[in-house]
């Protein structure tokens, strides 16, 4: 009896541990995983209002079934610098705080800077110029939850997803 109740203990203790796929009944769905790195130039930023610019990049792997039910991951690389930072990030700046986050559609990735200071959007996109910005996304028939899986962490995921 205390052998089966070890045994039992076992069994549910490797189960909290194992991958569980999702399956969300999606039907077409694709086993590649999208990546894009894309150099953010401070031109690509247009205002919204005097505190809000947003950077519009096209990108045709968006779409229903990814927008829907997949994940669509953000992360930036400061020029000079080798890690990747997961979106949204904060970036203490002169006199305001830099918030860099990110929204998407159908066909689309953009990226948004949002000051907490009005009237910095020029000074703001600047902060930005020629950094690299990785956006990832991968199909809902692929998604993986595991323990220890970071999603905010690139490193992770390229190595759990295999990206090149």
């Amino acid at each position: 009896m205390k052998t089966l109740r070890s045994l039992i203990i076992l069994i549910s203790l490797f189960s909290l541990t194992s991958c569980t796929i999702y399956d969300n009944d999606v039907e077409g769905t694709g086993d590649t995983v999208y990546t894009s790195t894309i150099t953010i130039r401070s031109n690509d930023f247009e205002p919204e209002d005097d505190f809000i610019s947003v950077a519009e990049y096209g990108w045709d792997n968006l779409d229903e079934e990814m927008v829907d039910f997949g994940l669509v991951l953000g992360y930036i690389r400061f020029e000079g610098t080798t890690a990747w930072q997961a979106l949204p990030f904060s970036v203490p700046f002169e006199n305001d705080l830099v918030n860099l986050r990110y929204y998407f559609d159908v066909d689309n990735f953009s990226l948004v800077l949002e000051g907490e200071v009005g009237g910095n959007n020029a000074a703001n996109a600047d902060l930005f110029n020629r950094d690299q910005l990785r956006v990832v996304a991968i199909p809902p028939s692929i998604i993986v939850k595991a323990k220890g899986l970071d999603y905010r962490n690139y490193n992770q995921v390229a190595e759990f997803y295999n990206i090149k």
